[in-house]
């Protein structure tokens, strides 16, 4: 199965829990397949324009302090110059945030994190089919405990474009949840579990840094 990183920086075990009978690429599969590119569109411009209101409110509200205030961000691609198409950018909501520190991760770092991913909302599966995540369960409880929890390493350079957007501005302990539009995930390629033009939502938490050149005590880590 294609996953959404090129490389693991960790090889850890992963388990697939959809069987061939439940492949999202099935033709009779209309669920997955009836207007996905504009279904999936729209999903994603819906949280653009849920988190562009946010985000006035709070600066109507707070002024310079609304990022205390609110927990929506809309982030330009790393990869991208300003002034582009509103696909140039990711959508996040902060689920909680974690260290108060400025550290976050470079591009040239690795980095380890729980994770689940999800396709857009169905009639079937309201908060989205996963398509896969960290750990050997895909329960959210399981893949965020502080006990059992099972972080994954990566590199950051070797994600896909929205997903490594997200991972420079996260803090140790943050968890957000991603929305990265088609055009900064697989595009038009398609995956077992993932159908082409599909908008990516992943719940992420990050659990450590590792520095280029430096060891992993070199940053702190959430304790």
């Amino acid at each position: 199965m294609k996953r959404i990183f090129q490389l693991l920086f960790w090889v850890l075990p992963l388990v697939t829990l959809c069987s061939c009978e439940d492949n999202a690429n099935e033709e009779n599969n209309a669920e997955f397949t009836n207007n996905w590119q504009y279904r999936n569109e729209q999903f994603f411009a819906e949280r653009v324009q849920e988190a562009k209101q946010a985000i006035a409110e709070a600066k109507q509200a707070h002024g310079d302090q609304w990022e205390s205030h609110c927990d929506w961000r809309l982030y330009r691609s790393y990869a991208k110059l300003a002034g582009g198409l509103p696909t140039d950018t990711i959508c996040v909501k902060i689920v909680e945030r974690g260290a108060n520190t400025s550290v976050t991760p470079l591009y040239t770092d690795s980095v380890k994190v729980n994770y689940i991913g999800y396709l857009m909302p169905t009639e079937s599966y309201p908060k989205g089919r996963i398509f896969d995540h960290s750990g050997l369960y895909e329960s959210e409880d399981y893949v965020f405990s502080p006990s059992y929890s099972t972080p994954i390493g990566f590199s950051v350079s070797n994600l896909i474009e929205g997903f490594t957007t997200a991972l420079l501005y996260m803090h140790i302990g943050d968890r957000f949840r991603i929305y990265i539009p088609n055009e900064l995930g697989y595009q038009n390629r398609a995956t077992e579990k993932i159908p082409a033009f599909s908008t990516l939502v992943y719940d992420t938490q990050l659990k450590a840094i590792y520095r280029a050149g430096s060891s992993p005590q070199a940053l702190q880590l959430e304790k």
